[in-house]
């Protein structure tokens, strides 16, 4: 699956995850997150992406499976773009 760093940035903005772009935070707040997920090999599984996001915040419920599943899917969706 290829998607790009910035695509991927915008949808864990949209997702927001933590709510930090709902609270005025920057578009570009997640890309720390963006950048360990693009690591990862493969398409990401939920319980991967949702530990991406419970070591940086430091919050097991950090991102919710179901976050993580609209993240997983919009990756692939839009890397068919």
């Amino acid at each position: 699956m290829a998607i790009t760093r910035e695509e991927l940035i915008r949808i864990l903005a949209e997702a927001d995850p933590v709510g930090l772009v709902a609270e005025g935070a920057p578009v570009d707040e997640y890309a720390a997150e963006a950048d360990a997920i693009l690591g990862l090999r493969g398409v990401p599984q939920l319980t991967e992406i949702t530990g991406v996001f419970a070591v940086s915040f430091g919050d097991p419920g950090a991102c919710t499976r179901e976050t993580a599943r609209w993240i997983a899917e919009e990756m692939v969706r839009r890397a068919g773009q």
